[in-house]
C-alpha cells in the first residue's frame, strides 16, 4: 500500500515587507486658506427706507404718542358706539358752552375735524369696553373673532346716562369730560369682561377693576406730569392756573403754542349738573347699547348684538 504524505505550506511573511507595511506614509499638512472677507451690504437708498412716524405735537393739539411706534403693531380699543342726535346733542351742546366758559382750552372729542371746536362736527359717542391697546398683525384676526363672538352672545339692551363727571387718563396729559352710565352698567361689565381672557393672553392690559362706562365729549390738555407734580402754594389753589406749552414743528421749525392746565377748575363739574343734569338723567339720556366695534388703526369693525 501505498502511503500518500500530505505537505502543509506554510507562507511567511517577508521582514522587509512587514516593515514597509508598519511604516506608514508621511504626510505633508499644507496651510489653511485665510477666511474670506465678507463683503458689506450697500446702505439702503433713502427712497427706498420705510418712513418712520414722527411724534410732532404740533399737528395733533399738543398729544404727544404714548406707546412709541413699533412696525407691524396697531393701536386699537373696543367700545360702544351711541348715535349723537336729538335732545342729547342738545345737551352737549350746552355742556361745551358751559365748559368753554370756564376753562378756555377745552376742546371737542371725536368731531370729524379735530381742530374744530364745534359740537356738531361729532356725530356719535363712544362707550369703551376697554383700555387702549396694541394688536400684532397675527393678533388682529383673532382679536376680531373675539369681538365678533362676545357680540353674537350678548341682547342688545337699554342703558342710559346718570350724571356728568371728569376723568384723567392714565398717563395724566388730558383730562376728559364725560357722562356717566348709570342703568346698564352690568351689562357693560358683562361685555367688557368677556374680552378679558384674549387681552390677558396677547399681554395687555384688562379693563378696570371698579370700571366707571363713560362717554367723553370734550377735554383738556394737562401739564407736563413733570411740571403739573411741583408742590403747589396754598394761595394758588383756586387760581385759574395755566401754562403755554410750545412744539416746534420739525418740518417747517415752526413753534406752535399749546395752554395747557394743572387740573379743571372745581366748579365746572358741579356746575353741569346743577343746570343739565335733571336733563341728562331723564328721559333724553336713554340709549339703546345695540352693537360693539372695534378699532384696529383707522379700521373700524361692527357687529350687532344678537345673543
Amino acid at each position: 500500500m501505498k502511503r500518500t504524505l500530505s505537505t502543509t505550506l506554510v507562507s511567511y511573511t517577508d521582514s522587509s515587507s512587514e516593515n514597509e507595511q508598519d511604516t506608514e506614509p508621511s504626510t505633508v499638512v499644507s496651510p489653511s486658506p485665510p477666511p474670506s472677507k465678507k463683503r458689506k451690504l450697500p446702505p439702503l437708498a433713502a427712497h427706498l427706507a420705510p418712513a418712520v412716524p414722527l411724534d410732532d405735537p404740533s399737528k395733533h393739539q399738543g398729544r404727544t404718542r404714548a406707546t412709541p411706534h413699533v412696525d407691524g403693531q396697531w393701536a386699537a380699543y373696543v367700545y360702544v358706539p351711541i348715535v349723537l342726535r336729538g335732545t342729547l346733542r342738545s345737551i352737549i351742546e350746552r355742556a361745551f358752552v358751559i365748559a368753554k366758559r370756564e376753562a378756555t382750552t377745552v376742546r371737542v372729542l371725536g368731531g370729524s375735524n379735530p381742530d374744530s371746536e364745534d359740537v356738531a362736527d361729532v356725530r356719535e359717542l363712544h362707550i369703551s369696553l376697554t383700555r387702549p391697546f396694541f394688536l400684532r398683525s397675527h393678533q388682529r384676526e383673532e382679536m376680531k373673532r373675539v369681538v365678533r363672538d362676545t357680540a353674537k352672545a350678548h341682547p342688545p339692551f337699554t342703558a342710559s346716562f346718570a350724571a356728568f363727571s371728569d376723568l384723567t387718563n392714565d398717563e395724566h396729559t388730558r383730562t376728559f369730560f364725560c357722562m356717566e352710565v348709570g342703568a346698564g352698567h352690568q351689562e357693560m361689565r358683562a361685555l367688557s369682561e368677556a374680552l378679558s381672557p384674549t387681552l390677558l393672553s396677547f399681554r395687555q392690559k384688562e379693563y378696570y377693576d371698579q370700571p366707571r362706562f363713560h362717554a367723553s365729549f370734550a377735554w383738556v390738555l394737562l401739564d407736563p406730569p413733570a411740571q403739573a407734580s411741583l408742590p403747589e402754594a396754598p394761595e394758588a389753589k383756586d387760581a385759574p392756573l395755566s401754562i403755554v406749552v410750545p412744539f416746534e414743528d420739525p418740518a417747517n421749525g415752526n413753534t406752535t403754542s399749546f395752554t395747557t392746565v394743572p387740573r379743571l377748575p372745581e366748579n365746572i363739574i358741579p356746575a353741569l349738573n346743577a343746570e343739565l343734569g335733571s336733563l341728562l338723567n331723564g328721559s333724553a339720556g336713554i340709549f339703546e347699547a345695540a352693537e360693539v366695534c372695534i378699532r384696529i388703526g383707522k379700521d373700524v369693525f361692527s357687529w350687532r348684538l344678537s345673543g
